[in-house]
């Protein structure tokens, strides 16, 4: 009888804290980590949801919550939810080869990934569009990573092969998984935990655009989420050549610097 009430309890507790473009359903079919129908299920990442090369990543997911971020789930074909973090670009800039979101996740079938930056947002302003793109297969993968809550599993998404180079700034990221018609998927919150790079998942300046629950670039806070979304950046970094190769640079370059110098003097 503990057991029983102590579950009714919970669920109750669940339903009313978990409601609107964040309400899970506890009867969702949630993957396992060996489903076949997942792109590079039964892979892990590291423990704080990272992955290589990572300049900027929001930070692990807090076991709190997870707001709406799915295309032609269960909202139907076309319905789209997005979320928005942002993040700055240091240095020179960054030439971005990957981005990535943590999702809770129960689509059956991952058929691609949409993705987004954008500069500028404001409530109810999509602000200015840098780069986008729907990623097909061969250019994106789903991970597992973390057993997750409310029922759902947690999978990295991953997109794959960019090439876009971005100036220093302040931009937001959006990387939203497209399913085949069914399950939900809502990105991870974050409160900063093992976090790269700036914002560290402590800012709150995050965004909810969806023609499903009828948001314009909405402030998460308006619903009922004003934190922060694990999601992040890989930018390409140029190997460093061996000591042998640098070592052979310099004599050569010593060659040069002496021949110039016999040219001077039998000039």
């Amino acid at each position: 009888m503990k057991n029983k009430y102590y579950s009714v309890s919970r669920a109750a507790l669940l339903a009313l804290a978990l409601t609107a473009a964040f309400a899970f359903t506890t009867s969702a079919f949630a993957y396992s980590p060996a489903a076949s129908a997942v792109p590079g299920a039964g892979s892990t990442v590291g423990s704080d949801g990272s992955l290589p090369g990572s300049v900027w990543y929001n930070g692990d997911l807090n076991h709190v919550n997870g707001l709406a971020n799915e295309r032609d789930s269960s909202l139907g074909f076309g319905q789209y939810a997005h979320v928005f973090d942002d993040f700055n670009v240091t240095g020179a800039g960054w030439h971005v080869i990957g981005l990535y979101s943590n999702n809770y996740d129960s689509m059956t079938g991952i058929v691609g990934v949409e993705w987004s930056i954008r500069q500028g947002i404001t409530a109810g302003n999509g602000g200015t569009l840098i780069a986008s793109g729907t990623a097909g297969p061969g250019n994106f993968q789903v991970i597992f990573h973390n057993a997750g809550d409310f029922g759902f599993t947690e999978y990295t998404v991953h997109v794959l092969n960019l090439n876009i180079d971005l100036p220093p700034g302040t931009f937001f990221l959006n990387v939203t998984p497209v399913g085949s018609g069914n399950g939900r998927s809502f990105t991870s919150d974050t409160s900063g935990a093992g976090c790269i790079g700036t914002p560290c998942g402590n800012n709150g300046n995050a965004f909810f655009d969806s023609n499903f629950f009828g948001a314009n670039y909405q402030p998460t806070g308006d619903q009922g989420q004003p934190g922060d979304f694990s999601m992040g950046v890989q930018n390409f970094i140029g190997p460093e050549p061996p000591p042998w190769a640098m070592m052979a640079m310099g004599a050569v370059v010593l060659i040069g610097v002496q021949r110039l110098r016999r040219r001077r003097k039998k000039a």
